[in-house]
C-alpha cells in the first residue's frame, strides 16, 4: 500500500491578498471562511495524520496561513509527531519574530510565491501594491531565522521570458529551490489564460536547462508531468534528480490535500471531497475513497493510456478532470504524440534488493523524512549490492551517505496558485 509522504493543507480560506488565479477562491474577510476547523480539531487532525503518513512533510498553507493565531502550535505538534512542517505563504505578514517564533516550534522551512523580478506584474496579479516587497522582506525574514526557503512562481504568458531573470534572484535572496507551477484552470484560475501546449512545451524545455545549469540552485517545474518524457526517463530510470522509483504526478499516489473545513482530496486542484475528517478517518480516505483508489490502479484514458510514458508521466489528473469530468481521461494539454509503432509503456520490474538492515540502521533510515526515505533506503541497498553488501550497518549508512544533504529541500510544494 502506498503511503502519503506529502500533504498541504489548506488551513483558511482568509488571505491578506487578491489573487486572480487562486485556487482556494480566498477571501478576506472571517465571515466568509466559516466552518473551519478549529484549533482542538486541528491538533487532532496532526495526531491522525501521523499515522498513515509517518515522517511526511506537511505544508501548511491557506489562503495565507499567517493569519491563523494558532499556526504555531499546530506546527508544534506536527514537529513532535515526526512530521516536517513548512509554511507556504505570499510572505508579506512573515516578520522577524513570526518567522524566529516558527523556527522555534519546530517548522523546517517556507516556500513564497513571488512572480517576477519587478513589482508590477507581481503587485497586479497577487492583487495589492506592495505585495512584492512584501515577499521579498518575508524571504529575508525566514532565512534570517534560520529557515529554509523556496520561491514558488506561477507562470502566465506575461512573465514566462523571466525565467533566468527569477533564478538568479532566488539565488541572490538565498533561496534553496525555485519551483516554477504551470497553471491549472482551478478555482479563480479557470478566469486566466493558460499556455498553450506548444507554449507551455517550450517553456518547460526552457526550465529544464536552466535546472542543468544551476548547481547552485535547485529549479523544478510543478505540475508539469511532461518533465520525465522531455528528459527521457521511463519507469524505473532516473536521472537529473529525479529518483527512478517517481511518478510525474503524485496525486493519490504518495500526496493528498486536506481543505480548511476537513475535506480530503488527492490535490488541490482536483476539486470535490473524497471524505471529510469530521466524519472519517485519514487513512480510511486514503485507502478506500473512490478517486484515490482510482489514481493509483487505474490506466489513464485516451491518448494517455496509449503513451511510451503512460507510467512514468500519465498526463495530468487535474487537467483531465476539468477539461473532461473524468480524472482518468486524457490530458489535452499535452501536444506529444508516441512515433509510429511504439508500443505503450509498461511498469519496471519490482526492485527487491537481496540486502538486509541492521536495526540501528533502520532506526537511522526512519528518523529521515519520509518524502525522501524511499530514495535513500534504494540507493544505499543499491550500492551494498554493487559492493557485494549482504547487510546495511550504521557504519555502512555514514560511510555512503550523500555529500552535504540540504536540511530543506523538498521541491515539491504544491502551493503555486495560492
Amino acid at each position: 500500500m502506498n503511503t502519503p509522504h506529502l500533504i498541504s493543507w489548506n488551513l483558511t480560506r482568509r488571505c491578506n491578498l487578491a489573487c486572480g488565479h487562486c485556487y482556494l477562491d480566498a477571501v478576506q474577510r472571517r465571515n466568509e471562511a466559516g466552518g473551519e476547523l478549529d484549533t482542538a480539531e486541528a491538533l487532532r487532525v496532526v495526531t491522525e495524520i501521523a499515522g498513515p503518513a509517518p515522517g511526511a512533510m506537511l505544508v501548511l498553507t491557506g489562503g495565507e496561513p499567517l493569519l491563523r493565531k494558532d499556526l504555531e502550535p499546530i506546527v508544534e505538534a506536527a514537529a513532535q509527531a515526526g512530521l516536517m512542517p513548512v509554511i507556504g505563504s505570499n510572505g508579506c505578514l512573515l516578520t522577524g519574530d513570526r518567522a524566529k517564533g516558527l523556527k522555534e516550534r519546530g517548522a523546517a522551512g517556507v516556500g513564497i510565491s513571488l512572480d517576477s523580478t519587478t513589482p508590477a506584474f507581481h503587485d497586479r496579479l497577487r492583487g495589492q501594491a506592495g505585495a512584492w516587497s512584501g515577499a521579498l522582506a518575508g524571504m529575508a525574514a525566514a532565512r534570517a531565522a534560520g529557515l529554509g526557503v523556496q520561491m514558488q512562481t506561477s507562470l502566465f504568458e506575461e512573465n514566462r521570458r523571466e525565467l533566468k531573470a527569477l533564478a538568479d534572484l532566488a539565488a541572490e535572496r538565498g533561496a534553496m529551490a525555485l519551483n516554477f507551477f504551470f497553471l491549472v484552470c482551478t478555482g479563480r484560475g479557470v478566469t486566466q489564460t493558460d499556455l498553450s501546449p506548444a507554449v507551455y512545451e517550450e517553456t518547460l524545455r526552457e526550465i529544464l536547462a536552466l535546472q542543468e545549469g544551476r548547481p547552485d540552485l535547485t529549479v523544478r517545474a510543478r505540475c508539469a508531468p511532461y518533465a520525465r518524457r522531455l528528459l527521457g526517463l521511463h519507469a524505473g530510470e532516473g536521472g537529473d534528480g529525479y529518483a527512478d522509483w517517481s511518478s510525474a504526478c503524485l496525486a493519490g499516489r504518495s500526496y493528498l490535500r486536506i481543505g480548511p473545513q476537513g475535506d480530503v482530496t488527492p490535490c488541490p486542484y482536483i476539486p470535490g471531497s473524497s471524505g471529510n475528517l469530521r466524519e472519517q478517518s485519514l487513512r480510511e480516505i486514503w485507502e478506500k475513497a473512490d478517486a484515490f483508489v482510482r489514481l493509483r490502479t487505474e490506466t489513464p484514458g485516451g491518448k494517455c493510456g496509449q503513451c511510451d510514458y503512460r507510467i512514468s508521466c500519465g498526463g495530468c489528473r487535474a487537467r483531465a478532470l476539468a477539461a473532461s469530468g473524468d480524472l482518468m481521461a486524457e490530458d489535452r494539454k499535452c501536444a506529444y504524440r508516441p512515433p509510429p509503432g511504439t508500443l505503450p509503456e509498461t511498469p519496471a520490474p519490482a526492485w527487491a534488493p537481496e540486502v538486509r538492515w541492521e536495526e540501528d540502521a533502520t532506526r537511522l533510515l526512519n528518523r529521515i523524512p519520509a518524502f525522501v526515505r524511499q530514495r535513500v533506503k534504494a540507493g544505499l541497498e543499491r550500492k551494498a549490492l554493487e559492493r557485494g553488501e549482504a547487510l546495511v550497518t550504521l557504519e555502512f549508512m555514514h560511510n555512503h551517505r550523500p555529500a552535504s544533504p540540504p536540511p530543506f529541500r523538498p521541491g515539491s510544494i504544491r502551493e503555486g496558485q495560492e
